[in-house]
């Protein structure tokens, strides 16, 4: 046995360095250890009582028990919400079923609702996604461990007027009972931090060691911080920036007439985007929109093929934190840009303006022509997407990088829109000359061919291209996206122009394509009846 395992070396370093060093600290539960056998716990209570509390290592009497009662007092019934009038309140609550049904441990109902925290089921976790980027602010595991994200659990106690104790319970037993050591006890206290440790060594060889760190809440006053953005490039060829503080900027009615306006474009790289489309399931992107959810939406300029930009001011005002905008900040570029006419026409002329963009006109596209067929046939030309599925529509956009993977994905998408998607019973329904055809022959038939053959036989004038585009772009899938690259890939490619230099336009390529079949079937929807 080493000596230093005896007094516990380690766990008095960790807690002589503050528990709650970490951003997720520790209140509940056994922290794994292979050596010693550690428990927490922890309670609220008034900061008043905390100088009372940190006076000895023991339980404060009013945490043992926290559950609501209704006790006797002076003849009277009383109810106390803990068990206690004292103001001591749990954070973790241990409920006991007499092995009835499992027990639980509960984050108590109030720090989840301050937060409005989401239980992720799967991973045991209250999160935060006020803002759509998901904080994990508590995580338990199976064997009731418990740690609190520390921003959180602060602005909790502010809020509550209270401090935490977090009370440890170290033990380490030694194997070896022939070992004599002489008892002993070592005290340690400094600023929030007490412990002592006691050596014994009667029936067994033993320390253990009772400790409390006390933590209190932070200011709720806290000053609202606002990026520096670039906002062109001076006679020196510096880059001019300046802050995207509302307040701080002109506008129309003579605020700060020497600082850049509220409506100063502010350019991106388009690679800014990544994040919102990545994650279809929180985000919207939109023509001259981005959003999340009802929590937050930022009006941007997303027409143009290069670049995004958005208004300094709407910068400040609507992105939901200074994190969101150190992430725009890191897209932040100076160029010779400009608004486009979608967006001039909008905010200035007052216009209501359609987008230009091939991605949004293809998804409103797409959309009128699937609700004519059901409204002229009763059913869609196009099946409705799964919820797994969904993505590869909302998603669809022009690249917002040069890059032959994002160009992949893209087409695997569009192929699933586009041409998997397409109703072949419906269509393979309204075909006349199948009659030589069985069931099965018309379960085999592809889409492509099932709509090849329905156009035919309504007469259907120069069909041909669409056709060849639809077959080319699911070689393009079939050849590359889904396969290793090799000849078909190539033939494909060059079926459809795809240019090696510049994937991002051959993309905006496809959908046009995509777009022009789309208005094909729309203007021949009187033929198909």
């Amino acid at each position: 046995m080493k000596k230093e395992y005896l007094y516990q070396v380690d766990i008095r370093k960790w807690i002589e360095n503050g528990i709650d060093d970490g951003i997720m600290i520790p209140v509940s539960g056994n922290e794994v250890n292979e050596k010693y056998d550690v428990y927490l716990q922890s309670y609220l209570l008034p900061i008043d009582a905390v100088e009372a509390s940190m006076k000895n290592e023991n339980i404060d009497p009013h945490a043992c028990e926290m559950m609501p009662e209704i006790p006797q007092e002076n003849g009277k019934k009383v109810y106390h919400r803990w068990g206690n009038g004292d103001g001591f309140e749990p954070i973790i609550i241990k409920r006991n079923f007499s092995d009835v049904v499992p027990d639980s441990v509960e984050v108590v109902e109030e720090f989840r609702l301050l937060f409005n925290l989401y239980f992720n089921s799967q991973k045991n976790e209250y999160i935060d996604v006020s803002d759509g980027n998901e904080v994990t602010v508590v995580k338990m595991d199976d064997d009731g461990y418990v740690t609190v994200h520390k921003t959180y659990l602060k602005r909790y106690l502010a809020v509550k007027g209270k401090a935490l104790i977090i009370h440890i319970d170290s033990r380490f037993i030694v194997s070896d009972a022939s070992e004599k050591v002489e008892e002993d006890e070592v005290e340690y206290r400094k600023n929030s931090i007490f412990y002592k440790l006691h050596i014994v060594n009667r029936e067994q060889l033993k320390s253990y060691i009772f400790a409390k760190n006390v933590i209190y809440g932070c200011s709720l006053e806290q000053k609202e911080k606002y990026v520096d953005f670039i906002i062109g490039i001076d006679k020196n060829g510096q880059e001019i920036c300046h802050t995207c503080d509302p307040d701080c900027l002109k506008n129309n009615f003579g605020a700060n007439p020497t600082a850049p306006h509220y409506l100063t474009p502010v350019y991106f790289d388009r690679a800014v985007l990544r994040k919102y489309y990545s994650k279809p399931e929180v985000y919207t992107v939109e023509s001259g929109y981005i959003g999340c959810g009802s929590q937050w939406g930022l009006y941007i300029d997303n027409e143009n093929s290069d670049y995004v930009s958005a208004y300094l001011g709407d910068l400040g005002t609507y992105l939901p934190s200074e994190s969101e905008q150190q992430y725009w900040r890191s897209f932040n570029k100076a160029i010779d840009g400009k608004l486009s006419p979608v967006k001039f026409q909008r905010d200035y002329m007052c216009v209501f303006s359609s987008s230009q963009s091939p991605d949004f006109v293809f998804k409103k596209t797409y959309g009128r022509v699937n609700q004519a067929y059901n409204q002229k046939f009763g059913w869609p030309l196009f099946l409705p997407l799964t919820d797994q599925d969904k993505y590869n529509f909302k998603t669809l956009r022009v690249p917002v990088s040069n890059s032959v993977k994002e160009f992949d994905e893209l087409v695997l998408s569009l192929v699933k829109v586009l041409i998997d998607s397409l109703n072949k019973k419906k269509i393979t329904d309204q075909l006349t000359d199948t009659d030589q055809l069985t069931d099965n022959d018309k379960k085999k038939m592809k889409g492509i061919s099932a709509l090849e053959t329905w156009l035919g036989e309504r007469g259907i004038e120069s069909y041909g291209e669409c056709i060849k585009f639809l077959r080319n772009l699911q070689k393009l899938r079939s050849s590359g996206s889904a396969h290793r690259k090799g000849e078909k890939y190539q033939k494909a490619t060059e079926e459809l122009d795809v240019k090696n230099e510049n994937y991002a336009e051959s993309f905006s390529d496809l959908l046009k394509g995509a777009i022009g079949f789309l208005k094909f079937m729309e203007n021949n929807i009187e033929r198909m009846a």
